[in-house]
């Protein structure tokens, strides 16, 4: 035997006898895995039970996180809306003192909103161009003026149409068709004596024109000299008396005599807002009476149905009239138009309490005297959960007498006056209001918003 066949004899030998020393473990076959290792070494990867306990954690988690930050949107949502609410209070507020228009805020609890709408100028004529009869004068549409003659005016230039009489046709503009609400203003002045005409007859007509030229009895009556109109859609005008005449289409109102006076230049204007149809002289709001209109006569005490829009056409602005010009002098006219309104709807948990409201701003950014005496006070409360809703709808059945209708969806006024006269309760506003604010709402969050009578508006 060779020496080479005796090692490999030696080593094959101690490979199947020993299983424990080095040489052995270094040759062993590729592939080998010790029975120890595959004993010993856990796969990668999680267990059933491991991934339950932690979607758990994470569910567990979120609904706590949902729950904390629910509470959190309640507690900064009062505040904000009632930030929102009081943002639209000044808007309104700064229009009127920036354009010198009245605006007016409506309150609806019923639909969870409140909205503004304020008055801009759409067009506005001062006749300083001075020129021949058909250069166009300062202002939007191009004017041109037939007949009159340029005169010294209220500020700087005017227009008289004395003698042979005369109008500026300010021509169509779209901003001109105006729908849901109108300012007209305009400096006049005129010499007119007052014209005899009968007394009175009946406590229907007051002998002051009505459409179409005939009173009530059938006389014949003066028609209204023309300060500024657009034929079929609204007219501001003066009787021979001194009246001012107002018209949104065919619904007509007119003051009392005199409120025009002559030899002076007086400032006049007339207001639509879709609620409300007022005449004003000097600054100062004038008593009217309806004329015409929706089925009601001159001295008809009770409030005007006044039209919900403007009837819309492409007739022309125009100052003066072709055939009954105004009888004196015209300066500084204006045509404003409703802005786009502002709104907002406070969330579902949240309520405002009491009657559907409109407050009124005047054009020195006040509370309008005429529709306000004092402060305003609107409450928004939190309603959390259903609790206060069914209580407020437990008292609701204890009054059922006055629920004839959704006393929230109206005004306070329009909701007593669907009452019969011989049962209609004896109540406050704001008595009410307070009432349930205290029994019904008495736990629950709250944000008071005020406008005191300078227009102010604060949050508490």
């Amino acid at each position: 035997m060779t020496n080479t066949e005796m090692a490999t004899t030696s080593v094959t030998g101690k490979g199947k006898i020993g299983t424990g020393n080095s040489l052995e473990q270094g040759m062993r076959e590729p592939g080998y895995i010790p029975e120890r290792s595959r004993g010993g070494r856990r796969k990668g990867g999680f267990t059933l039970i491991e991934l339950l306990v932690v979607l758990a954690i994470i569910s567990l988690m979120a609904g706590l996180s949902i729950g904390a930050f629910r509470e959190a949107r309640r507690n900064y949502g009062l505040a904000a809306s009632a930030g929102e609410i009081q943002s639209i209070f000044r808007r309104a507020r700064n229009q009127s003192i920036a354009n010198g228009t009245s605006s007016f805020v409506v309150v609806e609890p019923k639909k969870s909103s409140i909205w503004a709408q304020s008055f801009e100028t759409m067009g506005e004529w001062s006749f300083e161009g001075g020129g021949a009869e058909d250069d166009g004068v300062d202002g939007y549409g191009g004017p041109r003026m037939v007949g009159g003659e340029y005169i010294d005016g209220r500020l700087g230039q005017g227009v008289s149409f004395r003698g042979a009489g005369g109008y500026v046709d300010c021509g169509y503009q779209a901003s001109f068709d105006l729908s849901t609400g109108v300012v007209l203003e305009a400096w006049v002045r005129h010499n007119r004596r007052p014209a005899l005409r009968q007394a009175f007859k009946n406590e229907t007509t007051s002998g002051r024109r009505s459409l179409g030229g005939k009173s009530a009895d059938g006389g014949g009556l003066a028609p209204a000299y023309s300060i500024v109109e657009k034929k079929d859609s609204w007219f501001l005008g003066m009787t021979p008396e001194g009246a001012l005449e107002g018209h949104i289409g065919n619904f007509q109102v007119i003051t009392e005599d005199d409120v025009v006076p002559s030899g002076r230049w007086v400032f006049v204007s007339l207001r639509y807002d879709g609620v409300s149809l007022v005449l004003a002289s000097d600054g100062v709001e004038r008593r009217s009476d309806v004329l015409q209109g929706l089925g009601r006569k001159l001295g008809d005490r009770a409030a005007p149905v006044v039209p919900a829009a403007i009837p819309r056409n492409e007739n022309p602005v125009m100052i003066s009239a072709k055939d009954n010009s105004f009888p004196g002098d015209i300066d500084e006219v204006r045509l404003r138009g409703r802005s786009e309104k502002a709104t907002y709807s406070h969330p579902p948990f949240e309520k405002m309490i009491g009657w559907k409201k409109v407050i009124h701003f005047d054009r020195y950014g006040h509370l309008d005297p005429v529709f306000h005496e004092k402060n305003i006070r609107i409450v928004l409360v939190e309603v959390s959960d259903d609790h206060f809703a069914r209580q407020e709808a437990l008292a609701e059945k204890k009054k059922s007498s006055r629920a004839q209708t959704d006393r929230f969806e109206l005004t306070f006024q329009e909701w007593l006056d669907t009452w019969p006269p011989d049962e209609m309760p004896d109540l406050v506003e704001e008595e009410e209001e307070r009432d349930i604010e205290e029994r019904v709402y008495s736990q629950a969050r709250k944000k008071i918003i005020k406008i005191d009578t300078l227009g102010v508006v604060s949050v508490q």
